[in-house]
C-alpha cells in the first residue's frame, strides 16, 4: 500500500492559504474608495477656497517641505515655505490643515500644515534623531571615536534636516536636552570607555552648568495683518523738517499713484511698545505703564488693532508713524512692516539741507546726523527697499514697481473681488490720514522742496569758502 506524498499536502494548503480572500479584497476596494472620496471632497473645497476672502496672514517661523508620509488631504497640493515667509489663510480644512497660499506672485491656494500637525512632525523628528543617535552611541561603544563624538559634539546643536532625509521640517533640537541625553549615554557606557574619559576630562564638581540657555519654544506661526503696512524711516529724525518733508512727497506720491488701493494714516502712538512678549505678558503690563512713556499700552493696543483692521480690506496700507525712526522698534512686534529706508549717502549734503532750513532747524543738526548715522550702520537685510537714488522721481518708481509687484502677490489672478469691508474701511482711514488740506499743504511741501532743496537737480552751488572748486552733482537724496 503506498502513502500519499506530504509535499502534495502541504503544498496546496499553502497554496490555498496564500490566495487573498473576498472579503479581504471588498474591504481594500472599500478603502480606496474611501480615500477617493474624501480627495474628491477636499478637493472641490479647496477650488471654493480661491474666491473666499483672507481670514487671517502669517508670517513663518519655520520651513516645511512636504513628504508622502504628512497624510496631505490631496497629494501634491501641499504648500512647500521657508523661514519668514507670509502665507494668507483662506479657511480651516481639519484640525491639521489649512487652506491658504504663500504670498508670492504666481502661487495658488493649497494645504498647510496647522500649528498642531507642525508640532506633532516636529515631536515624530525629534524621535527619529534620539533614535538614530541612540543607535549610533550603541554601536561605537567601544571604539575610540564614539569617545571624541560625545566629548566634542555636546555643545553642538543639531543642525536642521533637510527636506531629503526622513524629516521635513526646518527645527532645530534643544541642545540642552541633546546633552542630558548623552550625558545619560555615558553613564550607561563600559567601563573601557569610562577610564579613558577620566583622564581626558576631570570630575564634575556637581551638577554640570550647561553651555547652552534653554530657550523658549518658538511658535510655527506669528500672526500678522494681512497686508504688510508700509514705514518710512530717514533720511534722519521724524520732527525735523528736512525728514519731515522729504516723507511728505512720498506720501503724496504714494496717493496719487496708487488711488483706490491704499490708506495712509498718521499714527501717534507709541507702536514699538507693541512687542509680543509685552502685551501676551500681563506681568510686563505694569512695568511699562509705570514707565515714562508718552503712550499707554491701551492706546498702543487700539492702534495696532486698527492697523489690523485696515489692512483686512487688502488694500496697501502707508503708517505715517511719529515714533519710528529705526527698523529695530517694529522687529519684535507683530506688524511685519515693509521698512523703506530713504537714503542721503553723503553726510555733507544732509548737514547743507538741514542748514537750508535756518537756525531752528541747525542748531539740532548733530541729533540729526547722528541718526543718520545710525540708520546707515544698519544691515541692509533690515530694510525691504533703500531709496538713495539722485532723483525725487526715480526714488518714485523704485518705491512704485516693489509695491506693484508686491500687489501682484497679494492679490492673485483667482481670488475674491475687493473685500465688502473696503468702503467703510476707506473712509475711515481717509479721515484718520491727515487733516482738511491736504493738497495745499502738498503744494507747499513740493515747491519748497524745488526751491530750497533742490530736490530734483542736486544742491545748486557748494558751501562759501569752496569757490573754486567745480560744481558738484550731489546725493540730493
Amino acid at each position: 500500500m503506498e502513502v500519499p506524498s506530504r509535499t502534495l499536502v502541504v503544498g496546496s494548503a499553502e497554496s490555498y492559504t496564500s490566495r487573498p480572500s473576498d472579503s479581504d479584497v471588498s474591504l481594500e476596494e472599500d478603502r480606496e474608495a474611501l480615500r477617493k472620496e474624501a480627495e474628491r471632497q477636499a478637493l472641490a473645497q479647496l477650488e471654493k477656497a480661491k474666491t473666499k476672502p483672507v481670514a487671517f496672514a502669517v508670517r513663518t517661523n519655520v520651513g516645511y517641505n512636504p513628504s508622502p508620509g504628512d497624510e496631505v488631504p490631496v497629494q501634491g497640493v501641499a504648500i512647500t515655505f521657508e523661514p519668514k515667509d507670509f502665507l494668507h489663510i483662506k479657511e480651516k480644512y481639519n484640525n491639521d490643515w489649512w487652506i491658504g497660499r504663500l504670498v508670492k506672485e504666481g502661487c495658488e491656494v493649497g494645504f498647510i500644515p496647522s500649528p498642531v500637525k507642525l508640532d506633532s512632525l516636529r515631536l515624530l523628528q525629534e524621535q527619529k534623531l534620539r533614535q538614530n543617535r541612540l543607535s549610533s552611541s550603541k554601536s561605537g561603544d567601544n571604539s575610540s571615536s564614539s569617545l571624541g563624538d560625545v566629548v566634542t559634539g555636546t555643545r553642538r546643536p543639531t543642525p536642521p534636516a533637510s527636506g531629503n532625509e526622513m524629516t521635513n521640517l526646518a527645527f532645530e533640537l534643544d541642545p540642552l536636552e541633546l546633552e542630558e541625553e548623552e550625558a545619560e549615554l555615558g553613564e550607561q557606557s563600559g567601563s573601557a570607555k569610562t577610564s579613558v574619559s577620566s583622564v581626558t576630562t576631570p570630575p564634575p564638581h556637581g551638577k554640570r552648568i550647561p553651555f547652552f540657555k534653554k530657550t523658549e519654544h518658538v511658535p510655527p506661526y506669528d500672526v500678522v495683518p494681512s497686508m504688510r503696512p508700509i514705514i518710512l524711516v530717514g533720511p534722519s529724525l521724524k520732527g525735523y523738517e528736512v525728514t519731515d518733508m522729504m516723507q511728505k512727497a512720498l506720501f503724496d506720491f504714494l496717493k496719487h499713484r496708487f488711488d483706490g488701493r491704499i490708506s495712509i494714516t498718521r499714527v501717534t502712538a507709541d507702536i514699538s511698545l507693541a512687542k509680543r512678549s509685552v502685551l501676551n505678558n500681563p506681568s510686563k503690563h505694569i512695568i511699562i505703564e509705570r514707565s515714562n512713556t508718552r503712550s499707554s499700552l491701551a492706546e498702543v493696543q487700539s492702534e495696532i488693532e486698527r492697523i489690523f483692521e485696515l489692512a483686512r480690506t487688502l488694500q496697501l496700507v502707508a503708517l505715517d508713524a511719529d515714533t519710528i525712526n529705526h527698523p529695530a522698534q517694529l522687529s519684535k512686534t507683530s506688524l511685519a512692516p515693509i521698512v523703506v529706508y530713504i537714503k542721503i549717502t553723503s553726510p555733507k549734503v544732509l548737514q547743507r539741507l538741514i542748514k537750508s532750513r535756518g537756525k531752528s532747524q541747525s542748531k539740532h543738526l548733530n541729533v540729526q546726523i547722528a541718526a543718520s548715522e545710525k540708520l546707515a550702520q544698519c544691515p541692509p537685510e533690515m530694510f525691504d527697499i533703500i531709496l538713495d537714488e539722485n532723483q525725487l522721481e526715480d526714488a518714485c518708481e523704485h518705491l512704485a514697481e516693489y509695491l506693484e509687484a508686491y500687489w501682484k502677490a497679494t492679490h492673485p489672478p483667482s481670488s475674491t473681488p475687493p473685500n465688502p469691508l473696503l468702503n467703510r474701511t476707506m473712509a475711515t482711514a481717509a479721515l484718520a490720514a491727515s487733516p482738511a488740506p491736504v493738497s495745499n499743504l502738498q503744494v507747499q511741501v513740493l515747491t519748497s522742496l524745488r526751491r530750497n532743496l533742490s530736490f530734483w537737480g542736486g544742491l545748486e552751488a557748494p558751501p562759501r569758502g569752496d569757490g573754486a572748486a567745480p560744481q558738484q552733482q550731489e546725493h540730493a537724496m
